[in-house]
């Protein structure tokens, strides 16, 4: 079980890191103005496909953060979304946003679960 000061600590920095998530959120809005040189329309549309997946890598680690959040609000922050086993404190700090141990997190990665 974390102590208060641990729950703490995992707070601020999941807090800081979605600040982050959302300030670069908002840096990346696509662009709407009207363009009529079709070779400005090519880079429009290329930038605006980058654009578009750095914004769902955003949302992504955004949603995990808000995960994290509120497995610390209930008590089960520590704890492996798959096997319920320890997620190391070593771990946490190294990705505050992980829900799966390491063990797990491996096997997910290979495809096992």
């Amino acid at each position: 079980m974390m102590e208060q000061q641990q729950i703490d600590h995992f707070r601020k920095r999941l807090q800081a890191q979605r600040g982050q998530v959302l300030a670069e959120v908002a840096n990346h809005q696509l662009p709407t103005d009207p363009i009529n040189d079709i070779e400005e329309k090519a880079d429009r549309a290329a930038s605006n496909m980058v654009e578009t997946q750095i914004t769902q890598s955003d949302e992504n680690l955004l949603n995990k953060i808000e995960f994290a959040l509120s497995r610390l609000n209930a008590g089960t922050y520590q704890e492996c979304d798959h096997c319920r086993g320890e997620i190391q404190l070593p771990r946490l700090e190294a990705k505050p946003s992980v829900s799966l141990c390491l063990s797990c997190q491996e096997k997910k990665d290979s495809g096992q679960i």
